[in-house]
């Protein structure tokens, strides 16, 4: 590779979330030996301080791709239009952008609504709440797949038990107090994240109720933590650094390459893990 400095950027909306930290790591890993460095922008989950970051790059002579979670709600064609014109390669990772045409890594967020939603229904669980994520592709679509579990099971979602809960546990913590006044008979939560049921798992604690013989909790992402809490915390793992990976192979090749590339899509396979936030069905 010629000399001079490489630069690839990445755009994440939470660095105190481990799965990104293990997202950036992984992306490290692949690009250094190919002769890049990774420059790392948080977003702090917010439209604007994304499109600042994305500024940044874009003025940046050396930096010669991207690697993008973003914060948007919808695609700002402008920025991506912006980003086409200036030669920038960029990989979309976790969150989709809807009517745009990108290349993709991340895992199938309405299958992961499904599967925390079916762990819970199968372990006897007939009142289950959502803690719902940002506007986001994320959100929405384990939204989508909570909802058409409790379909598939015959089970309702009574009106209150989907509330907006954001990213983090301060979030968690307030909608989960919202939700027992709703309805104190809830015995199942799935929240969008990790963080989030943290939050969920301290405002039940509180109210006098416990985890998981009157309420158990399914959270997102397998943060570092999560095994360690006061209640082990039950998730799905959304292999972060294959996520990392993938991410920087896919941008590698569209860097490397003299054509333009058809936007791939890697589904990342996620793991579900039960730990005592959910109890083991009764035989």
């Amino acid at each position: 590779m010629e000399t001079g400095v490489h630069i690839v950027g990445l755009v994440v909306p939470d660095l105190l979330d481990s799965h990104y930290t293990e997202v950036a790591k992984a992306v490290a890993r692949v690009l250094r030996p190919e002769g890049y460095m990774v420059l790392l922008a948080n977003s702090e989950g917010e439209a604007e301080a994304e499109r600042q970051a994305l500024d940044l790059l874009l003025a940046c002579p050396q930096v010669e791709g991207l690697i993008l979670a973003s914060a948007q709600a919808a695609p700002e064609l402008g920025v991506f239009q912006r980003l086409e014109r200036r030669g920038l390669r960029y990989v979309l990772i976790d969150r989709r952008l809807p009517g745009l045409e990108a290349p993709f890594v991340g895992a199938d967020d309405v299958e992961i609504g499904a599967a925390a939603t079916e762990h819970l229904a199968s372990r006897g669980c007939r009142h289950i709440a959502h803690i719902q994520g940002p506007e986001n592709s994320s959100g929405l679509g384990r939204l989508e797949g909570y909802r058409a579990m409790l379909a598939q099971r015959g089970l309702r979602s009574a009106p209150g038990y989907v509330t907006a809960g954001g990213s983090d546990d301060a979030a968690g913590y307030h909608a989960m107090r919202g939700l027992l006044r709703v309805n104190p008979r809830l015995d199942g939560v799935v929240c969008f994240n990790d963080a989030v049921a943290v939050g969920a798992v301290k405002a039940i604690l509180e109210a006098g109720l416990d985890v998981p013989l009157d309420i158990e909790v399914i959270g997102a992402g397998n943060l570092h933590y999560s095994d360690i809490l006061r209640v082990p915390l039950s998730t799905v793992d959304l292999n972060s650094r294959l996520v990392g990976e993938q991410a920087a192979e896919l941008l590698l090749k569209r860097l490397q390459s003299s054509e333009p590339l058809s936007p791939e899509q890697v589904v990342i396979p996620f793991e579900l893990i039960p730990r005592e936030s959910s109890r083991p069905v009764c035989v």
